[in-house]
């Protein structure tokens, strides 16, 4: 059977039990992988034999034979008949060209509208780009203190910077409101904190309140500078403001004014000083 385990007999070995068949079979070993497919017994006469179905194959259902050796195909030879210039996208400036590229638009979609375009365009002085709030740090009436003291906190839990505005240190600041605000609200009614954000008037203490309990807040203040956690101005101490370095916070100068008629010296007058406010202070130039 030409198996590696099967031994043929030799003509020349004595077995005369098994007679002369013994010449015309040989000795099988089987293995566990020939158990139930060897069948040494012959098929009965009267068994039909079956012949068994024939084998499914790609070849069967394509023309084709898939086993042949593949043609190949030239991609030139068939684009050489083609106008490659109609595939190409001509540039708009091009005055031979009418092709304008008109990218496709979903007539039902519906972009969603940022959070902060609800909120009126109204942006302080340089502030396009961070929180601004117009607050007052004087303890005299104390709801809009703790008001203040509220928005500061609030805002200020997210992590940005914010840039604050006493209106009682600086009265720059407070004639700054009062512009932004002319025609938005009377000013006898005009209370504090005023908050800004990239530009927008969110409102005072109940608007921004209100959108901190719906959870607006971080989207609103997405991509403004961040503030470090114990990060303290080296310069003021976050106190923002800073005695005058001309005049000592005194706001005064003395200026001496040359006469030269009949030898006299100069005349000394006093004189606002040009680099701070009325209180004698300047805004820190590290932080401000």
């Amino acid at each position: 059977m030409g198996c590696v385990s099967s031994n043929l007999l030799n003509n020349e070995d004595d077995f005369t039990q098994i007679g002369s068949s013994a010449f015309t079979h040989h000795i099988v070993s089987l293995t566990s992988t020939t158990y139930g497919l060897l069948n040494l017994d012959p098929p009965p006469s009267s068994a039909t034999i079956t012949t068994p179905p024939p084998r499914f194959t790609l070849g069967s259902i394509f023309p084709t034979p898939l086993c042949d050796t593949p043609e190949t195909i030239n991609s030139w030879e068939l684009m050489s008949g083609l106008d490659t210039e109609s595939f190409r996208f001509l540039k708009k400036d091009n005055p031979n060209s009418n092709f304008t590229f008109k990218p496709l638009k979903d007539p039902n979609f519906k972009q969603t509208p940022h959070p902060l375009d609800r909120f009126e365009k109204l942006c302080p002085p340089n502030g396009e780009n961070r929180v601004v709030i117009y607050t007052t740090t004087l303890r005299g009436i104390r709801e809009t203190f703790d008001a203040c003291n509220g928005v500061r906190a609030a805002i200020g839990g997210f992590g940005v910077s914010i840039c604050e505005r006493d209106v009682s240190m600086d009265r720059g600041f407070r004639e700054e409101l009062r512009d932004l605000m002319k025609g938005k609200e009377k000013e006898k009614q005009m209370g504090l904190p005023r908050v800004f954000v990239k530009g927008r008037y969110i409102g005072g203490k109940d608007e921004v309140m209100k959108i901190v309990e719906e959870g607006l807040m971080s989207e609103l203040l997405n991509g403004l500078p961040k503030k470090k956690v114990g990060d303290v101005c080296d310069g003021c101490g976050d106190v923002r403001f800073l005695p005058c370095f001309s005049c000592n916070g005194s706001s005064k100068l003395v200026m001496v004014i040359k006469e030269e008629l009949r030898g006299m010296q100069g005349r000394r007058v006093v004189v606002k000083c040009p680099d701070c406010n009325e209180n004698g202070l300047m805004l820190c130039p590290i932080c401000a």
